[in-house]
């Protein structure tokens, strides 16, 4: 449990989360819309972007809000950006063990995910759209 905290703090802090398989991923752009400028160098420098020159594919998804994008390119590509736990709901309760009270933790996707695809050719980097509707961010108008 306490690894997986860790591991969690790690990819919260730079962004950048390693997925196995020679595939990464990096958090480009986070909820508040700030550009991963070391994140994205990181990420460059793993996957050895510059190694393919111009001859790169680049994939996105965007759509509502909860509609399965992660999922759908997690199946597609055989990346492994997060998905929601449908069990949980959009929001999950968590405690700490040092503070007891519970805070609320999303589960969607926030800003833009960046991900390499293993054993796609030619090189193909997927990116993972938070959802286009505000429902978490208390923009819809009743």
């Amino acid at each position: 449990m306490e690894r997986q905290s860790i591991i969690l703090t790690f990819i919260s802090f730079t962004g950048f989360d390693h997925m196995g398989e020679g595939g990464c991923c990096v958090q480009l752009i986070d909820g508040d819309g700030v550009f991963n400028v070391a994140g994205i160098e990181h990420f460059m420098n793993s996957v050895k972007l510059a190694e393919c020159g111009l001859s790169y594919a680049v994939v996105s998804i965007m759509g509502p809000q909860s509609s399965g994008k992660s999922t759908l390119l997690n199946h597609l590509f055989g990346t492994n950006f997060r998905e929601m736990d449908a069990f949980r709901g959009r929001q999950v309760f968590l405690s700490s063990a040092l503070d007891l009270s519970a805070f609320i933790k999303s589960q969607t996707t926030k800003g833009i995910w960046l991900a390499k695809c293993a054993n796609v050719e030619p090189f193909t980097l997927v990116m993972d759209l938070e959802g286009t509707d505000g429902r978490e961010r208390g923009e819809v108008n009743i």
